[in-house]
C-alpha cells in the first residue's frame, strides 16, 4: 500500500480541546502506521478570532501529545513568516477564477453573488424546510458582480468586497460525487442535498473554508484526508468543488471520517478554556491519561503505553470505533467534573 501523505489542520480560533487531540491522534497514526508523512497546515483565515495565544496553543498541544510532522511550520514565528494562509491568497484567487469560468451547460454561472446575512440565510432555509441548506434566495436575483471586486486579498479596515456581497457556488440538487473511502470502499456524497449553494468567497474579501481547504490540499499533494464524521457534508462540498476547479489530486484522495468525542450536553466539543481544553489538561500533568483513554477506544492495550509512538505498530483503521465517545466516559477516565 502506498505510504499516505496527510495533514493536521487546526484552526487558531480558540484553545484546542480533547476532541481535537482525538482527531490529531487518528490522523497521525493513520499516516505513521503505513510509513506516511504528515504536514502541519494551520488554517488562519478566520482573522476575526485569530489570537497569538491560540497559535501558540497548537504547537504546545502537539508537543505535549508527542505528535510530530514532516513539513509545515516548526513554531509560531515560522508559521507567520512562511505558512500563513494570508500568503497563499493568489492560490485561492486562481481557484475562484477557474470556478467563475466553469461551463454549467446553460444552468447559469457557477459562481454568483449573494447579499444574504448568515441570519437571513438560516431563517430562509428553515422557512423552506431545509435547515442547514441554503434556500437559494439570491440564486436567480441577477445581482451584478465583477471578478475585479474580489481581488484575493483581505479587506482593509471598513472595506467589504463589492458592497458586502459574498460569492456562492451553484450546486444542483441532484449533484453527487463518489470518493475513495480509506477502508477501500466507495464514499457517496450529495452536496446539493446536504449543503446546497455554499459560500466560496466571503464578504471580508477572503476565501471561504471550503475553497481554501481544497486549494491547500491540492497544492500540498494530500492523498489522505482525515476528519470528524460531522464534516462529511464538507467533504461532499469540497469534492464537488474540486471537480469544477480541476483539482484532480484532491478528487483522487482517500477519506476517513472518524467518530467524535462528545461534550457534556451531548453535542460535539467546542473550543474553550474549560476542563476539556488541552491547555487545562496540560496544566494537570502529562498526556498519558488522555493517550491511554484514546488507546482503549482504538482497541489497543493502554497499560504499556508511554508515548504516542508506542501505538503505531498495532494501530489499525479497522479498529476505529463507529460510535461517538460519550462525555461521561471521558470525564470519568480523566477524573474531570
Amino acid at each position: 500500500m502506498k505510504a499516505p501523505r496527510t495533514r493536521l489542520a487546526p484552526t487558531p480560533s480558540g484553545f484546542l480541546h480533547a476532541g481535537n487531540a482525538w482527531s490529531f491522534l487518528i490522523t497521525w497514526l493513520a499516516a505513521r502506521s503505513r510509513g506516511g508523512s504528515v504536514h502541519l497546515r494551520i488554517d488562519d483565515l478566520d482573522t476575526a478570532r485569530l489570537r497569538p495565544e491560540y497559535v501558540a496553543d497548537i504547537f504546545a498541544s502537539l508537543d505535549w501529545l508527542g505528535l510530530d510532522w514532516d513539513s509545515g511550520p516548526r513554531d509560531a514565528a515560522e508559521f507567520h513568516d512562511t505558512h500563513s494562509q494570508s500568503l497563499r491568497l493568489p492560490l485561492y484567487r486562481g481557484m475562484l477564477e477557474r470556478l467563475a469560468r466553469a461551463d454549467t451547460g446553460g444552468a447559469g454561472p457557477l459562481v454568483y453573488p449573494c447579499g444574504c446575512s448568515r441570519e437571513k440565510a438560516r431563517k430562509d432555509s428553515e422557512a423552506k424546510g431545509t435547515p442547514g441548506r441554503y434556500a437559494g434566495t439570491c440564486r436567480a436575483a441577477g445581482i451584478p458582480w465583477a471578478e475585479s471586486a474580489f481581488p484575493g486579498r483581505a479587506a482593509a479596515a471598513g472595506e467589504t468586497a463589492q458592497e458586502g456581497l459574498h460569492l456562492r457556488a451553484r450546486v444542483e440538487g441532484d449533484a453527487q460525487v463518489t470518493l475513495a473511502d480509506a477502508d477501500g470502499g466507495a464514499l457517496d456524497c450529495f452536496p446539493g442535498r446536504e449543503m446546497g449553494d455554499f459560500v466560496v468567497w466571503q464578504k471580508n474579501g477572503l476565501p471561504a473554508y471550503q475553497l481554501a481547504s481544497v486549494a491547500d490540499d491540492e497544492a500540498l499533494g494530500i492523498d489522505l484526508v482525515v476528519r470528524g464524521s460531522d464534516l462529511l457534508p464538507s467533504t461532499g462540498a469540497q469534492a464537488w468543488l474540486a471537480g469544477k476547479a480541476e483539482a484532480d489530486s484532491f478528487r483522487q484522495a482517500a477519506f476517513l471520517h472518524h467518530s467524535l468525542l462528545l461534550g457534556p450536553e451531548g453535542g460535539k466539543l467546542s473550543k474553550s478554556a474549560g476542563a476539556e481544553s488541552l491547555l487545562a489538561l496540560r496544566e494537570r500533568g502529562g498526556p498519558l491519561p488522555l493517550l491511554r483513554f484514546f488507546a482503549a477506544r482504538l482497541g489497543l492495550d493502554p497499560a504499556p503505553l508511554r508515548e504516542a509512538r508506542d501505538l503505531v505498530a498495532n494501530f489499525s483503521l479497522d479498529a476505529l470505533p463507529r460510535a461517538d465517545i460519550p462525555w461521561a466516559d471521558f470525564a470519568a477516565a480523566l477524573s474531570l467534573r
